[in-house]
């Protein structure tokens, strides 16, 4: 089954980075976005790290933040909860098809991971004439779906997967900004 270990370093210390102070967008850490998760335990720390060492540089700070144990599990678990098991990707077989959905999660939304993950599924039945039951785009990974993402040609799935992010990613009013980041998140998944 695919391990949550290996999406987060991908995702999370690959493409999300460190503490951003906000210029030209809301403050995040680890791409937790302060304005969407004012609750988040986490900015207590980042708020003590930040009133303990005044004037201290991004890059210091993430080298202090990176140390903190407390801080750093704090961000594993608020990724696995909210991002990853909400998707069911404990139970996908293939790890880098699993890769691709969480990162989809984290940076288009869970909601859309799942939809997308049902609609590649019902794109490779159709066009592989594969006898299983087309699946309902209700966003709701069961069992039936899980049976079909995990029985379904893992690269067929990953082509499907890629379309719709990238189609995705077009309609969004921040592409003519982020296109270059976007379409780089996917060069990880082809």
């Amino acid at each position: 089954m695919a391990d949550f270990g290996i999406a987060f370093r991908i995702t999370i210390l690959g493409n999300e980075g460190g503490y951003n102070p906000g210029i030209g967008e809301k403050e995040t850490y680890r791409g937790i976005d302060r304005g969407a998760n004012p609750g988040w335990a986490g900015w207590k720390i980042v708020d003590v790290y930040k009133r303990d060492n005044p004037g201290t540089s991004e890059a210091k700070l993430n080298v202090l933040l990176s140390q903190n144990n407390a801080l750093q599990l704090n961000i594993q678990q608020f990724y696995k909860e909210g991002y990853w098991d909400v998707v069911n990707l404990d139970k996908a077989i293939d790890q880098q098809l699993a890769n691709n959905l969480f990162d989809c999660s984290v940076n288009q939304g869970e909601g859309m991971a799942r939809k997308f993950m049902q609609l590649a599924c019902n794109q490779v039945m159709t066009y592989t004439h594969s006898t299983l039951k087309m699946l309902v785009v209700d966003r709701v990974i069961g069992p039936a779906t899980l049976a079909a993402f995990n029985s379904l040609p893992p690269a067929d799935l990953m082509q499907e997967i890629n379309v719709e992010r990238l189609n995705s990613y077009k309609l969004d009013a921040g592409w003519n900004e982020w296109n270059h980041v976007w379409e780089k998140r996917l060069l990880n998944y082809v």
